[in-house]
């Protein structure tokens, strides 16, 4: 009977050592699983409370949504206290009356909503329904337009004591400094045929440079880098090094 029992007593070892095996097994997949729910739930929560905060911030009286979507595994970015990498998106915004469209990338948002983001890169879209509206930031013109390349301008100009209506075609560039765009008019047409002029030049409209400043639609901080205009929309790049996540930061729009 002592020979009958060795190698039963023999097996014992094995099967405990596979039982341990298949337990670590169980134990890392529902880890595993845990880790992934984990990731999918905070997700979601970082996501939208990343929204919820940039929605609270914009200036006020602004209408609109908008979303918000954390690139990368969020948990280690949570414990580090920094998110890396976050797609801010907006396809109906009015800021200051006028509706535009934005999608927004910044990177080190801090989690806890204190300090500033870096690298901020981004488009706003203005369809060609809300550009007409910005001929009010300006005196000098009464319409704007878009078209494709630039803008279409109309006002009126006093020339040897006429009052003459005009439509000018004009280029449409980013200053410098990125505070404001430049429309610079070309071609002119007199648009109050009656008095018979035709003329392709009226002093003071044609070849002058006519201001118009962004910077008071946007954050201080933010900067106008570039433009695409078509007869559909205006779309404008901007970016900026550091932006303050305090309210003055966010809610406090530039001047030119």
């Amino acid at each position: 009977m002592s020979s009958a029992a060795a190698p039963a007593a023999g097996r014992r070892p094995k099967r405990r050592g596979r039982t341990v095996a298949i337990v670590l097994v169980v134990v890392l997949v529902v880890l595993a699983v845990l880790v992934v729910v984990a990731e999918f739930v905070l997700r979601g929560v970082v996501d939208r409370t990343v929204a919820s905060q940039v929605e609270q911030s914009l200036p006020d009286g602004s209408t609109g949504t908008v979303d918000a979507h954390v690139s990368g595994v969020v948990i280690p970015q949570l414990l580090r206290g920094t998110l890396d990498d976050v797609r801010i998106t907006s396809d109906r915004l009015t800021v200051e009356g006028i509706p535009l469209a934005a999608d927004v990338t910044a990177h080190d948002l801090p989690v806890d909503g204190k300090g500033a983001v870096h690298d901020v890169d981004g488009t706003v879209r203005l369809a060609s329904g809300a550009v007409k509206d910005l001929s009010k930031y300006s005196p000098l013109f009464e319409r704007v337009r878009l078209i494709d390349g630039g803008v279409e301008l109309r006002g009126s100009a006093t020339v040897l004591g006429f009052r003459i209506g005009y439509a000018a075609d004009g280029s449409v560039t980013a200053q410098s400094d990125g505070r404001g765009v430049t429309i610079t008019p070309k071609t002119v047409r007199i648009t109050n045929s009656s008095l018979g002029l035709k003329v392709d030049d009226i002093p003071g409209v044609s070849d002058v440079p006519v201001p118009v400043c962004t910077a008071q639609f946007l954050p201080e901080q933010l900067r106008v880098r570039s433009l695409r205009v078509t007869s559909a929309a205006a779309t404008v790049r901007i970016t900026a090094d550091e932006l303050p996540l305090n309210e003055a930061g966010l809610r406090t729009t530039g001047r030119c």
